[in-house]
């Protein structure tokens, strides 16, 4: 009785909190870029995304585009921080162009090259409660 338990216990640590359902770094010349993804939780309860990583950022930040300004020009747009970002329960999160982002910052100084067509990034999302996933994404000029 103890071994099932264990084992049951044992796949559930090994599950994996998110599937990446799509997933690419925007290719730029210059020292910042973004990162965008579509994120699908199987589980039954929301996963919050508290903070990431990336071997090719001295930072990362979660960002939301909105539409609209102070004086209700609908063709403005805007970028603010955002602490976290949240995946519902046996949903789906998009952060895509025009919505939610991740802002990579300090490029040059983990990685003097300019980023290539194909190069594959590393990016590490922290859950709430101490878990980490990382994605293998790839650089692509859209």
């Amino acid at each position: 009785m103890r071994w099932t338990a264990l084992l049951v216990l044992m796949g559930v640590a090994l599950a994996q909190p998110l599937r990446l359902e799509q997933g690419w770094v925007r290719r730029v010349p210059g020292d910042v870029t973004a990162a965008y993804m579509v994120l699908y939780n199987p589980g039954d309860r929301p996963v919050r995304i508290v903070g990431a990583s990336s071997p090719i950022a001295s930072r990362v930040e979660f960002h939301q585009t909105t539409r609209g300004g102070h004086d209700h020009h609908a063709d403005l747009s805007a970028m603010r921080r955002v602490a976290a970002l949240v995946v519902p329960a046996r949903g789906r999160l998009e952060v895509l162009p025009g919505g939610y982002h991740l802002m990579l910052y300090g490029l040059r100084e983990k990685n003097p090259r300019p980023l290539q067509e194909g190069q594959r990034v590393a990016i590490t999302l922290r859950l709430e409660g101490g878990g980490s996933v990382t994605f293998s994404l790839p650089v692509e000029t859209r």
